[in-house]
């Protein structure tokens, strides 16, 4: 399934997005700001997950590309789909530096967040985000995601503990929003 937005296309991974996502995840900045991500990524890691994530059933992964050269700017996801709950955790990795800060990110969590709870028919979609990421806060706030937590110093960066904000969005919050 591909999907056309203003600025971009999300589809499925492929082989040609690794040396893309290779940079991406291996950029300081980008690992930084995001929980569970480190650097250090091989290529053939990357090319791994691009594979495992093509196959793997119980979420929906598409890469974020610029719709002017198809090129990978970055990736989001819903993970962890349980249909009998009917929850998700959501994701996002915008790893085209000279495309954040343009609303991009904002237009795309929309879209997986209407595809959520539109088709998917999810009643909660989930995420956590580095306490350090104030950027994605307010990105998250401005939905309608509600902090649910905080678990304290449950990730380790730079020789450092920070702290992982625990947030949700509820299918009626995300309508009424």
């Amino acid at each position: 399934m591909n999907f056309s937005l203003e600025g971009a296309l999300l589809r499925r991974p492929e082989p040609k997005d690794v040396d893309a996502l290779y940079a991406q995840k291996n950029d300081p900045e980008v690992a930084n700001a995001l929980g569970g991500f480190s650097m250090g990524y091989a290529r053939a890691d990357i090319s791994e997950w691009v594979e495992r994530h093509r196959r793997m059933g119980g979420e929906l992964i598409w890469v974020i590309a610029a719709t002017s050269d198809d090129t990978c700017l970055g990736h989001v996801g819903l993970y962890n789909i349980d249909h009998r709950i009917r929850k998700a955790e959501f994701a996002i990795m915008l790893g085209a530096k000279e495309r954040q800060g343009q609303g991009l990110g904002k237009r795309v969590t929309r879209f997986v967040l209407d595809y959520a709870f539109d088709n998917l028919n999810l009643n909660r979609v989930e995420l956590s985000l580095l306490a350090s990421n104030a950027r994605a806060k307010r990105l998250y706030d401005s939905l309608g995601f509600v902090q649910e937590g905080v678990q304290r110093q449950a990730q380790f960066k730079n020789g450092e503990y920070l702290d992982v904000i625990l947030m949700s969005l509820l299918r009626d919050e995300w309508t009424q929003h």
